[in-house]
C-alpha cells in the first residue's frame, strides 16, 4: 500500500501479498504510529476492505471516500498511470522484481512529486470548511 502526505510529500510504502481488511488495518495502525502528532485524512476508493465494519480507525486518522467511478480524483490512480509509463515494455523475471522496481522508482522521486499528486485543492477546501486548516501549505 502506498500513501503520500500532501503537505510534505513524504511517502510510506508497505508491501502485502493480499489486499484485505486485515492488511489495511495493519497499514492504518502503522501509518498512525509513524505520524502520531498529526491528524490525517486518507482519501480512498470504495473498495470493500476500506469500508469494513470491523476496521478500527486510529484516533489520528479519518478516511475520506471518493465518489464511485471517479479515478480522476484519486491520486493513487495518477501515480499508477505515471509508473506504468516508466515500466512499459519491460519484462520482469518475477513479481518480486516488479515490486522492487516500483519501490525503487517511487523512492527515487523527490517529495515535491508526491505532494503534487496528493495535495488536492478540493480536499484542503473541505478540511478548511470543517475547521481543520492545515498548518503548513
Amino acid at each position: 500500500m502506498f500513501k503520500g502526505l500532501p503537505l510534505t510529500g513524504e511517502v510510506m510504502i508497505q508491501d502485502y501479498h493480499r489486499v484485505n481488511t486485515e492488511n489495511f488495518q495493519h497499514f492504518l495502525n502503522d501509518f498512525s504510529e509513524q505520524y502520531p502528532y498529526d491528524f490525517h485524512v486518507i482519501q480512498t476508493d470504495n473498495a470493500r476492505f476500506h469500508r469494513a465494519n470491523d476496521l478500527v480507525m486510529p484516533d489520528n486518522v479519518m478516511l475520506l471516500y471518493q465518489p464511485p467511478h471517479s479515478p480522476q480524483v484519486n491520486s493513487s490512480e495518477q501515480l499508477w498511470d505515471w509508473s506504468k509509463d516508466e515500466i512499459a515494455n519491460r519484462v520482469f523475471p518475477s513479481l518480486d522484481a516488479l515490486k522492487l522496481t516500483l519501490k525503487e522508482l517511487f523512492l527515487s522521486k523527490p517529495k515535491a512529486f508526491f505532494s503534487s499528486l496528493t495535495n488536492r485543492e478540493f480536499i484542503l477546501d473541505a478540511l478548511q470548511k470543517i475547521g481543520m486548516v492545515p498548518t503548513v501549505i
